[in-house]
């Protein structure tokens, strides 16, 4: 009873440090936006730029940002608190896989191209039954991590195949720095940060990774990561495989 009694209390300790971590990270992600965008509009509205409209314009396009940014930040806390609650609605149909991995990639790709990053797709034939937007939502969100993490003038591979005869296999890959071992089995866990220094530099609340094993657990899919430091990462997830309809 000792031993269980002190196991209970070691977890109840490491689930409060990282509902610690993760308020401290949500809030440094609401501030952080909210600060530029309080001061691009005040800067527009003070009149100092009306001589300057490119530097309007700019700060205009950091405010529309940094307004998608908090919407993001919003939705995210909302479908995860959904999805822990089984209250996530899935409009499940038959869709192309290689349709997702297009539309993910044409999302991302102002991104990508910013960051001189470029994709490949790699998809055999392939229909999944799965909410699209949802999947969307989940290739985004890997897509997202793989640009974040990976150096100029690279590649991300995305693909989608057959896993025998009721499931197909997407894969995001990337030849970005790499997970280190002890981080690798963690990095699906709510509340958990693969690296808080990250979320601090580039942005985010350690929900992304957590919401989209949800996702695919609804879809009674799996996602799972290998990754090699140094060498980039492979997230790879599986869907069922659409039944055909003669």
């Amino acid at each position: 009873m000792t031993v269980r009694a002190v196991r209970d209390i070691s977890e109840r300790r490491r689930v409060e440090r990282m509902k610690d971590e993760f308020i401290s990270t949500v809030s440094h992600e609401l501030r952080t936006p909210l600060s530029s965008l309080r001061a691009s509009l005040g800067l527009i509205s003070s009149g100092s730029l009306d001589k300057r409209p490119e530097k309007q314009h700019q700060m205009v396009d950091m405010a529309i940002g940094n307004c998608d940014r908090l919407i993001r930040l919003v939705n995210d806390i909302l479908d995860f608190d959904k999805v822990a609650k089984g209250r996530l609605p899935l409009r499940r149909m038959p869709v192309e896989a290689v349709d997702l991995l297009r539309r993910a990639a044409d999302i991302a790709h102002d991104t990508a191209s910013q960051a001189r990053i470029s994709f490949r797709i790699e998809a055999m034939p392939a229909v999944v039954q799965a909410d699209g937007d949802r999947i969307l939502q989940v290739l985004n969100e890997l897509i997202g991590n793989a640009v974040k993490f990976s150096p100029p003038d690279t590649l991300i591979r995305l693909g989608a195949q057959p896993a025998g005869a009721s499931e197909t296999c997407f894969m995001v890959e990337d030849q970005g720095r790499g997970i280190p071992p002890e981080k690798l089995e963690h990095i699906f866990d709510r509340f958990q940060q693969g690296d808080a220094s990250d979320s601090r530099a580039l942005g985010g609340t350690g929900l992304g990774l957590a919401l989209c094993r949800s996702i695919l657990e609804q879809h009674g899919g799996r996602i799972w990561a290998e990754s090699t430091v140094g060498h980039g990462s492979r997230f790879l997830f599986t869907l069922p495989t659409a039944i055909p309809t003669y």
